[in-house]
């Protein structure tokens, strides 16, 4: 199966390509690297449906099989999966062919980039992971946790950047160690197709 990827983050465009090897070994499947559909913060679901509606018509000369849509939850006090329910069912009646899934990443992109945090203390010239910062993260609390606060604590000259250091991170990023301590990344591996998780979201035995 041909999977395509849309998001609304510039930094996830560049930075997600780092783990498509491990995504496709996972899944079996072809995961095309990620297209961008620009969506305003806090947008209303009919904004959302109209731009990712744009996005599904570019992926489908692509050939996908399916499209996952990865989006911000932030501040938004929606339930993820209606959120998610709520943006399918737009996108739906616009568009019939190829299926299209919607994932929402809790809180933001920075929560899913320190559910692995040895991708950080692996790069000792640019991160420091100290014991509070993993006690904040795990087990499976990366979700919960104010990530972008956590990144610059770890940057040990200036802050965090977007942009370069999501694409540093993602580099020495594992799924599977990410996947213990985040349900919405565990949520995308299974919607993805990932075998580990092809029954539930929950934490892994």
């Amino acid at each position: 199966m041909r999977v395509a990827i849309v998001t609304e983050g510039r930094s996830e465009v560049g930075s997600i390509p780092k783990i498509i090897p491990q995504l496709r070994t996972r899944t079996g499947n072809v995961v095309l690297a990620p297209i961008y559909a620009p969506i305003p913060p806090e947008a209303s679901v009919a904004v959302m449906v109209r731009a990712c509606v744009k996005a599904v018509r570019i992926v489908q000369s692509k050939n996908a099989d399916l499209v996952v849509i990865v989006l911000d939850r932030e501040g938004r006090q929606t339930r993820p999966g209606q959120l998610a329910g709520d943006i399918e069912a737009g996108i739906r009646q616009e568009i019939s062919s190829p299926s299209v899934r919607v994932v929402l990443k809790d809180q933001m992109f920075e929560n899913w980039l320190v559910a692995d945090l040895k991708a950080l203390s692996s790069q000792r010239a640019r991160f420091e992971v100290t014991p509070a910062m993993e006690r904040l993260v795990q087990p499976d609390k990366a979700d919960h946790t104010k990530a972008i606060n956590i990144l610059n604590r770890a940057v040990k000259d200036g802050q965090y950047e977007k942009t370069t250091d999501s694409k540093r991170i993602l580099e020495k990023f594992d799924v599977g160690r990410a996947a213990l301590h985040s349900r919405s990344f565990r949520h995308f591996l299974h919607v993805l197709g990932d075998s580990e998780f092809q029954h539930q979201c929950r934490q892994p035995a």
